[in-house]
């Protein structure tokens, strides 16, 4: 259930840290490789879906594979997935952009790591064997994509100091004296969060989310404008408004089929497609 999460600079050290940290408290190291592994990874995909439904159709993992490019689709199946990981066991997540995936997660601690940018550009030319001018380029490179990634799926700034609760500054800060200090408080910070609390918190985010991934699979959120909320871990609220009846009761059937699903509380409205558009 405690999640830290770690955003870094390339060439930083983060993932590093992260693993050592990872060690130091007896969490799950978990990466941003691990989003490159839901978009190819056809095994991933069905881990995934096995959230979804009771019953698949049979080309349920041939539509994810399409699906998982969807800025929308992809943003809540990182959500699912996460959410799922954190329900099982303690997590130390580098990347991803798992800081505002999990916003307002209670159970939570977010971290930066910087560093001074001729350190990191020293360190890849000896690590990769580069020049100079190809280490900078790739240092720029690979700080531009997370700065989109951050941005296209997010609309925030990677950067933005008040997405983390610390700072650690890799060029003046040694990598065991940050380890001390994150041990010490995160013990300190975990050990006054009620679990119970934030174990709801995460199933009832995770239920949301798998509904929105099944009226997306479905080829349903373009015929309805609606928005999902969890009263429990079983209990789910949906309100907007479905272009007609018979897309109502789609809607309503795919959410039924839900793994688990014991409730839905029915908000809908029906308008005219060009009402719900418009």
């Amino acid at each position: 259930m405690k999640v830290i999460t770690i955003s870094r600079s390339y060439g930083s050290g983060g993932s590093l840290f992260g693993k050592r940290l990872a060690e130091r408290l007896d969490f799950k190291y978990v990466d941003d490789s691990f989003i490159k592994y839901l978009k190819t990874n056809k095994e991933a995909s069905a881990i995934l879906l096995r959230n979804l439904e009771d019953e698949k159709s049979p080309d349920i993992t041939e539509r994810f594979t399409q699906l998982i490019h969807n800025k929308s689709y992809f943003k809540a199946a990182i959500t699912v997935a996460l959410y799922s990981l954190i329900m099982k066991r303690d997590i130390v997540v580098v990347g991803g952009g798992a800081h505002l995936i999990l916003d307002n997660y209670p159970c939570k601690i977010s971290l930066m790591i910087i560093r001074d940018i001729n350190e990191r550009i020293f360190d890849i030319m000896q690590e990769k064997g580069l020049s100079e001018e190809e280490a900078i380029n790739l240092v720029n490179a690979k700080d531009k994509e997370k700065k989109r990634f951050i941005e296209f799926y997010f609309d925030k700034d990677i950067n933005d100091p008040f997405s983390f609760d610390i700072t650690f500054n890799a060029s003046t800060i040694k990598l065991e004296h940050a380890l001390d200090i994150m041990k010490l408080y995160s013990e300190r910070f975990f050990s006054r969060i009620d679990l119970d609390e934030a174990k709801l918190f995460a199933a009832k985010r995770l239920l949301e989310n798998r509904a929105k991934l099944a009226i997306i699979h479905h080829d349903l959120a373009s015929k309805a404008k609606v928005d999902f909320e969890a009263q429990a871990e079983d209990v789910l609220v949906v309100k907007g408004v479905v272009g007609g009846p018979d897309e109502k009761e789609k809607l309503l059937n795919t959410l039924w089929g839900l793994k688990g699903i014991s409730k839905i509380i029915d908000n809908l409205k029906i308008s005219t497609l060009s009402r719900l558009i418009y």
